[in-house]
């Protein structure tokens, strides 16, 4: 299982992020109030789906 971390200097805080739609279990989400990216690491299942989502690098393996 993998350990994901969300960096969010390092996003572009696009509302239509591509990691959002990727993630199954929505740990990666759009934030209602500042609509940019935002994680919920209690949601992660580590299944590493977002790794390869992020044109930016702002979801990394730790």
């Amino acid at each position: 299982m993998t350990t994901i971390a969300f960096d969010p200097d390092a996003c572009d805080r696009n509302p239509y992020c591509p990691v959002t739609r990727a993630c199954p279990t929505g740990a990666m989400y759009i934030d209602k109030r500042t609509f940019s990216p935002a994680f919920d690491a209690s949601k992660c299942t580590g299944c590493g789906t977002c790794l390869t989502s992020c044109p930016h690098g702002a979801v990394r393996e730790l």
